[in-house]
């Protein structure tokens, strides 16, 4: 994926939540929760756009986890972008 691209949620994914939450920095593991701030919702019905992307040390095992910054109808944040897909 590269800035531009129009993406949006893997539609397997969906359950008992019509969204996945947007966050204002990637998270890792490694981390707090308390410092994460939700910055809006990106619904399965959305169509978002990238605007960066990140690979981040996570976990004990120090695993790179990619995360995508998406703008959607509902705001701005970072995403895994293995719950996205391109829309072609």
């Amino acid at each position: 994926m590269k800035p531009g691209d129009p993406i949006r949620l893997i539609p397997e994914m969906e359950g008992e939540n019509n969204h996945r939450m947007l966050w204002d920095d990637p998270l890792d593991t490694n981390s707090s929760k308390n410092g994460w701030i939700s910055t809006g919702k990106f619904h399965y019905s959305d169509v978002g756009i990238v605007l960066e992307q990140k690979q981040i040390l996570d976990g004990p095992l120090h695993t790179q986890t990619t995360w995508i910054k998406v703008m959607c109808p509902t705001g701005m944040g970072w995403i895994k972008r293995c719950d996205t897909e391109l829309i072609r």
